[in-house]
């Protein structure tokens, strides 16, 4: 008698899934990356939520914040990553399934970190605007040499947003693991927006890139988890 297991799959990558995204991040690259469209000023609002005129609603170097919103998370993002590894190297019927993960916790963050050396723009704490030095330039307006960039995409948010990636591989509660992403990057992201680090445009052009980067992959990677199994009785 033959056992028949049926294989487990990435679920399906629709083309809304890839064109919903593109289209989004356009968008919102040329709202808040033209003049007079009004982008920055959203930002500069939503910023002074954060700033008093003379510092940071949280300090750049609040133990409590590092470890709940920084260090802590991105520590147990890499601790996962680990585990994805060995689930890889020893686990057959997830290995696939942990490939995946482990290559959007992977991709997500390297492509938003190097992305920052074409973007050219400053973190909010750099601009005259907030006590730095630099003036307060949009993407697409000329910077001048030695302008800072490292600051679009938000790549510490990225780590948290890779995390949509699980809506692929949880089948009927894929839902969770987009909220979990979701929910993650942006407490990542806010956090960073609250000492200065980023402004709101970045984390949501993050988390945008982030679903595209998590949809490509699963694209790519879309094929049968397991194989059928069939044992002798």
């Amino acid at each position: 008698m033959a056992d028949s297991r049926t294989p487990s799959r990435l679920a399906p990558v629709e083309p809304r899934s890839l064109v919903a995204p593109a289209i989004l991040l356009a968008v919102l690259v040329g709202f808040f990356g033209l003049a007079g469209v009004g982008g920055d000023v959203l930002d500069h609002w939503f910023q002074g939520f954060f700033w008093d005129g003379k510092a940071w609603l949280i300090p750049h170097d609040h133990p409590l914040g590092d470890a709940l919103a920084y260090r802590g998370p991105k520590a147990l993002i890499i601790i996962w990553a680990v585990l994805l590894i060995l689930a890889a190297v020893f686990a057959r019927r997830v290995r696939m399934r942990a490939l995946f993960v482990l290559a959007c916790l992977a991709v997500v963050p390297v492509v938003a970190t190097q992305l920052r050396a074409v973007t050219n723009m400053a973190t909010p704490l750099e601009l005259k605007t907030y006590g730095g030095v630099c003036e307060p330039l949009l993407l697409f307006e000329p910077k001048p040499a030695g302008y800072p960039s490292h600051a679009f995409p938000a790549g510490h948010a990225s780590g948290g947003f890779a995390l949509m990636g699980l809506y692929w591989i949880l089948g009927t509660r894929r839902w969770r693991g987009l909220a979990l992403g979701l929910g993650v990057g942006s407490w990542m992201g806010l956090y960073q927006i609250a000492r200065g680090e980023h402004f709101l445009s970045h984390t949501l052009a993050t988390a945008v890139l982030a679903w595209l980067l998590c949809a490509g992959l699963a694209l790519a990677m879309k094929r049968p988890l397991t194989r059928e199994v069939s044992s002798p009785s």
